[in-house]
């Protein structure tokens, strides 16, 4: 059956994105994991990677042309390159969790120590409010005296509690702005019952499981449309001129006249044929003639001559 173009396109344009992307991700992960040297590393992830799709369709078009051995050993060497691949994928992924999930904790660091410090600075109020409720009544000069000295004291911390109720908010909008990044997330966490770094590690583990060996499969099933569609490119002309050389009738046909047909009669016996009954004695006759008048006669013609 004859592969249609729109199907190798869908195939090179699918080949193409996928192997590309899977490329991307796992050079900036593999860069990501050894940050000393990236450049080098980058280089080296997409040499590898490029080689890696050229081995996987190569081994697809000549696996029974090759050699035992260097025929595993390719094998091999893609399988690996694939768990190099996958590798750098999940770096890649994990980095980008751990982006957002740090931001969350450092927000989450600051709103905690501005709640400290809210709880601290209530709680000194608390504590120059009793000392001024300590003193008795009866020592009203001193009381007098003492709630205003600590009165200033009281509007600084009932002030600095006003600024830092204002950060709190700011705070908790910037980190609502955040887990909007990992939301999904979370509520699949919440869904399951289970720690969100743990659906992370699973979904992480899906994607990787896919990614790579799609891109393999793809290249490879591109590489054998192209394939197909060439050699029925190149049989179909062969095919046409045959066609051309078989005659063909396309007149109706005539109608040869044919002899009719006789009924089939019952064989006859001869009839009998009537017997001549002097035929027999005259050949009676011919047989009895005289052979002495026969030589006469011979010889008188002899003589006449």
């Amino acid at each position: 059956m004859k592969i249609s173009v729109w199907i190798i396109v869908g195939l090179i344009v699918s080949a193409i994105s996928v192997s590309s992307l899977g490329a991307y991700f796992s050079i900036l992960g593999i860069g990501a994991l050894f940050s000393g040297a990236m450049v080098a590393v980058w280089l080296m992830a997409g040499s590898l990677e490029l080689s890696k799709f050229v081995l996987a369709a190569y081994l697809h078009q000549r696996w029974h042309e090759m050699g035992t051995t260097f025929k595993y050993y390719l094998t091999f060497a893609v399988v690996v390159l694939s768990c190099i691949t996958s590798l750098g994928i999940f770096g890649f992924l994990s980095d980008a969790y751990q982006s957002a999930s740090n931001a969350i904790k450092s927000e989450q660091i600051r709103v905690d120590t501005i709640k400290n410090q809210q709880k601290m600075a209530q709680d000194e109020i608390n504590r120059l409010t009793k000392a001024i409720d300590e003193i008795p009544d009866t020592r009203i000069t001193r009381k007098m005296r003492l709630r205003a000295e600590l009165e200033p004291a009281i509007a600084e911390l009932t002030k600095k509690l006003n600024t830092l109720e204002e950060s709190l908010s700011e705070k908790s909008l910037a980190m609502v702005d955040i887990q909007k990044k990992v939301g999904p997330l979370m509520y699949i966490s919440r869904s399951f019952d289970m720690d969100i770094d743990t659906v992370v590690k699973y979904l992480i583990l899906v994607f990787v499981l896919v990614f790579d060996p799609l891109a393999i499969c793809l290249v490879i099933a591109t590489t054998q449309a192209l394939i197909s569609r060439s050699q029925q490119q190149a049989a179909q002309p062969v095919a046409t001129a045959a066609a051309a050389m078989t005659p063909t009738t396309t007149a109706a046909t005539v109608a040869t006249p044919t002899a009719p047909v006789v009924p089939a009669t019952a064989s006859l016996p001869p009839e009998p044929q009537p017997v001549d009954p002097y035929a027999d004695a005259e050949m009676i006759e011919m047989s009895f003639e005289d052979p002495a008048a026969e030589i006469d006669s011979t010889a008188s013609g002899k003589k006449t001559s």
